[in-house]
């Protein structure tokens, strides 16, 4: 699945992707910006968390999810968060 989101920090417009994994047996999503660096997230109770990155900014885990929500509720979207 691919999303747009405003990257809350530099205000770039970036284009991601989102892949469904397996994360020691919790379903999560790897993210991947354009350069191919990725992290995954997985939903912990109602909270989603970044699980393979020790430092991650939580406005922009914010406007992933924000971006994976609108995704999947309107597959021809593609709104800029």
């Amino acid at each position: 699945m691919e999303f747009t989101i405003k990257e809350p920090v530099t205000d770039t417009v970036v284009r991601l992707s989102a892949e469904p994994e397996d994360y020691n047996g919790q379903q999560g999503w790897r993210i991947l910006y354009p350069d191919k660096e990725s992290f995954v997230i997985v939903k912990e109770g109602e909270d989603w968390k970044v699980v393979d990155e020790e430092d991650f900014n939580p406005e922009i885990l914010s406007v992933i999810v924000n971006g994976l929500r609108e995704r999947a509720n309107n597959p021809n979207s593609d709104v800029v968060f």
